[in-house]
């Protein structure tokens, strides 16, 4: 009986420790590597040397090492890695790529057209004169009379560019509000101003106008294409989502304030 408690009792002492030793083994799947150095060879064009792939091995190992220490550290619960699985999550859940029928194209197209009208814009003769003083009479009455740049500068220093296709919110991140509600509502050829900058003193006038427009279907279809594809993406997400919080019972507890 001493016996065989003495040789249960090594027993016993021999599986703790295998058991405690074995907490600390790591299992690899050679697939893994293998997959590592397969995205190596494509990245590169080219097929990896017998030490470049000893070198992917080493790294996917200790990154292994290193996601299970994160682990038994309980990093994982930190806000910011759960930020990025729930972010993995979604691209999980919205993996298929998916493409409208016509009709489907279509009607998207019709119930979001405000979205693919074009704003009214114009194009302006922007002159800029070096003297930010009042201008002499002579140089107003020829602005009244929408007198050309070349008479202008022809009497007065300073230069002449030209701002194609702008909008209201352009001319208001340009210059200032009133000054925008100016041009944008004078007649073409007249001269508004001035706008006094550190350049100088800003005269514009209008050249061309093209009035607000939508733009057939047939000339955005891939712009209107990728806005369906994004739509339909989030709706079908957010389905997978609800799908999600049915099997989970949500508790909140609340945290008592001292």
């Amino acid at each position: 009986m001493l016996h065989f408690f003495l040789i249960a009792a090594l027993i016993f002492g021999l599986y703790s420790v295998v058991q405690s030793s074995n907490e600390n083994i790591l299992e690899i799947e050679q697939s893994d590597i293998d997959v590592r150095i397969f995205q190596a060879e494509v990245a590169r064009g080219e097929e990896l040397t017998e030490d470049q792939r000893q070198l992917i091995a080493a790294r996917y190992i200790e990154e292994q090492i290193l996601v299970r220490e994160a682990l038994s550290m309980e990093l994982d619960k930190d806000a910011r890695i759960h930020d990025i699985l729930a972010q993995k999550m979604r691209h999980v859940l919205s993996g298929d790529i998916i493409q409208p029928s016509d009709e489907e194209l279509n009607a998207y197209y019709q119930e979001n057209q405000q979205r693919y009208r074009t704003t009214e814009t114009i194009t302006v003769d922007e002159l800029v004169f070096d003297n930010r003083d009042e201008l002499s009479a002579e140089i107003l009455t020829l602005l009244q009379q929408a007198s050309d740049p070349d008479v202008l500068l022809a009497a007065e220093e300073g230069s002449l560019s030209t701002l194609p296709g702008v909008n209201y919110t352009d001319l208001n991140n340009i210059f200032e509000e009133s000054y925008a509600d100016e041009v944008f509502n004078s007649r073409p050829g007249n001269w508004s101003g001035p706008f006094v900058s550190n350049r100088g003193q800003h005269w514009l006038r209008v050249t061309a106008r093209t009035a607000a427009q939508l733009p057939a279907l047939s000339e955005i279809t891939d712009l209107v294409r990728l806005d369906w594809i994004s739509s339909e993406e989030d709706q079908r997400l957010q389905q997978e989502v609800d799908l999600l919080w049915e099997k989970y019972s949500i508790i909140v507890n609340e945290s008592l304030v001292d």
